[in-house]
This record gives C-alpha cells, structure tokens and sequence, in this order.
C-alpha cells in the first residue's frame, strides 16, 4: 500500500508527457512495468509526487530496418522473448532476456526500459545493451537526443537521464550480421540478482575484418565494454587479451548485499573468460 498522495497521469501524448515531467522536476516518476518502483513506493523508499505512465504512448513495440533494432521502453521481457526479431536479429539480447530472473509475472511486467532507468548495477540489461553499443533516445520538451551507452550509465542507480526527460526507445546497431555471441552470469541463487555478468558477439565486416564487442557487467558500478578487431577468427590468445582489457579496466568494484569488497573482482575473470571462450567456439 502506498501510504503518500501523489498524482497519476496517462498523458495520450508524448508532448503533453514531456511537460508534465519538465513541471513536476525532480518529483516525478515514469512508470515503466512497475516491479520495482510500486515496491520503492510501497516501503517509502521513494516519494514521488508525480506517477507518469506512458502507457498510452506506444513504447511498447520491436521495430527493424536494414540497420537498427529499436525496442520501445515498455516492450516487456515476455515480448522480447517472443520477438523474431529479437531472435535473428540479436541473439545475444534473446539469450540474456532467456536467462532473466522471475516467473511468467515478472516477464510479462517487467520492462528492460525501466530496468536501463533504474540502472541498478546488480541487473543483467545495462553491461548487455553496452555490448550491443546501444543507444538511449531521450525526449523533453527541449527535443530529443540519442545517447550511447557509454555516456547513458554514469554509475550505481545513476544514468544521464534527466528529471525531465522520458525514455523513448533503445536502438542497437544491427546492420551487419551477429556471428557467434555468449552470455553468462554468476549469481548466489537461481532467484538472485546477478553477482557478474559477461556478454560478447562477434560480426564481420564486407572487408573481412571480424569485429568483436564484449562487455563486464554488474561488477562494477556501471558496465565495462569495449570493441576489438582482428584480421582473421578471433583464437583463444584474443579472448584472453580481451579479458585482460577489460578486467584491466575493472578500477572500482561494485559491492553490495549480495557480494562485498574482493568478491566481485575475484570472480569477474572467470565468467568473462567462459564467454570469451564460448565465443571463440572453445566451449
């Protein structure tokens, strides 16, 4: 039960939806599946003055063209899960929202919008969706702007997104074929957050260039990602290389109720290189 008064809007318009939140500051909300910010609500964690729901925004939708995967800021596990899109187009995603934690009512609710939002460094979506070097369209009544990952994610609970800005859609890059890609994660319990999560593809370019992208997630406070590129099939010796980049940038460590101080960095190499090996076809 929510025990504060707040006012809840469903504006029927993305304009009407940016100065409602550009009026309220600081104070308002945007409602995405809701499972985690009903709760923060709930406990008294957070009180919001303004609820926005953009339920009637059409945010919800998969849409492709020769280039870019754009997924909307509602669309729900459970529908990326069902995309062919999804599937074909960015394997990668597909395995990461097979493996989220939660039953059939968390996936049909839970949106990876609101998850990116929240950008809780314990979460599987945010080092993923670095790996795919996504971008975040953000709206206001300033206009939009498109910001990558790397710039998105600043920190632990902590995004470039302002009070006043909606999220409207998350593009990935999906011009050139993805070739092999893995996704794994450690975590305490089949019920738990994830303690280290480690995301990488491979493509390759009209020139013969094989291109690698992978990513760390969850064991720092805002993912690690980077892109490599080879003139020939990544080996093992260019997995481990990547590992040690990546692990080599790894400066501050993400520690919390589930894993404290050491535990992270302690394991982080070890699922990262099982990805990088599976990538690699070394299973």
């Amino acid at each position: 039960m929510i025990r504060h008064a707040f006012q809840y809007e469903r504006p029927r318009t993305l304009p009407a939806a940016v100065v409602l939140l550009r009026e309220a500051g600081s104070e308002a909300r945007v409602l995405g599946g809701g499972s985690m910010l009903v709760p923060f609500l709930s406990s008294g964690l957070d009180r919001a003055s303004l609820i926005l729901d953009p339920i009637w925004l059409d945010l919800d939708g998969v849409h492709a063209d020769a280039r870019t995967v754009r997924i909307g800021a509602r669309a729900t596990y459970a529908t990326l899960a069902a995309s062919t899109v999804i599937r074909e187009r960015l394997p990668l995603l597909a395995a990461m929202v097979a493996d989220i934690t939660g039953g059939a009512g968390l996936w049909n609710l839970a949106t990876l919008g609101g998850a990116v939002c929240l950008a809780n460094p314990s979460a599987d979506g945010p080092g993923c969706l670095a790996a795919l070097d996504a971008r975040f369209r953000l709206a206001s009544v300033a206009g939009e702007r498109l910001v990558p990952a790397a710039d998105f994610f600043l920190g632990a609970f902590s995004t470039c997104r302002r009070p006043d800005e909606i999220l409207i859609e998350m593009v990935i890059p999906a011009e050139t074929p993805m070739g092999r890609n893995s996704y794994r994660k450690l975590k305490n319990a089949a019920s738990s957050w994830p303690i280290v999560t480690a995301s990488a593809f491979t493509t390759r370019r009209e020139d013969g260039v094989h291109i690698v992208r992978a990513s760390l997630g969850a064991a720092a406070p805002a993912p690690l990602a980077g892109i490599w590129t080879f003139d020939t099939t990544p080996d093992l010796s260019d997995a481990s290389a990547i590992a040690d980049a990546l692990i080599a940038r790894m400066t501050v460590e993400w520690a919390d109720e589930l894993a404290g101080p050491g535990y992270r960095r302690a394991v982080a190499r070890t699922v990262l290189e099982r990805v990088l090996r599976e990538m690699v076809g070394i299973s």
